[in-house]
């Protein structure tokens, strides 16, 4: 589906996405990260992965954590890096550190603090709306104003079905 998306749209490069299932496991998370990133079976009955060429950031929430973990192929690192796209991240993310990061992949670990108001859910949504931002600001995301995009179903035009 990914791959349908950036070549319907090669202007849209970059995505922050909420994964539920992991709920704020790195190891799942990661599973999840390795998955989108895998090489597309053409004989395979239904698309997976294919995601390897675009930026991403997944966070999962759990009752304990917040997990996300960041991937900027090479190609892509001159239009934002993963340093960037993480600090900004992290801003959102009370307590949060970076638990492993190298040119292309990152891994951020946050821990619910629930007396302090640090709810990882809460949080999540936040640093989501937090790094959409940081996309505007890049010119990463369309518009809002943009009026060619008004009407676009991006998950139809990917060839997601729900």
């Amino acid at each position: 589906a990914y791959e349908i998306l950036i070549d319907w749209s090669s202007d849209v490069c970059f995505f922050n996405v909420a994964v539920d299932e992991p709920e704020g496991d790195l190891e799942l998370l990661q599973a999840v990260l390795d998955g989108c990133n895998a090489e597309v079976d053409e004989a395979a009955e239904e698309r997976k992965g294919g995601a390897g060429d675009i930026g991403k950031f997944l966070l999962s929430a759990g009752e304990t954590s917040l997990a996300a973990i960041g991937h900027v192929p090479k190609a892509l690192a001159g239009k934002l890096t993963l340093k960037e796209w993480s600090a900004r991240l992290l801003e959102k993310m009370p307590g949060g550190e970076i638990v492993e990061e190298n040119e292309e992949f990152c891994k951020l670990l946050m821990k619910a603090d629930p007396e302090a108001g640090v709810f990882p859910l809460k949080i999540r949504d936040a640093a989501i709306s937090w790094g959409f931002l940081l996309l505007k600001e890049k010119g990463l995301v369309p518009d809002a104003g943009d009026d060619d995009s008004d009407d676009v179903n991006y998950a139809e035009a990917a060839g997601v079905e729900w």
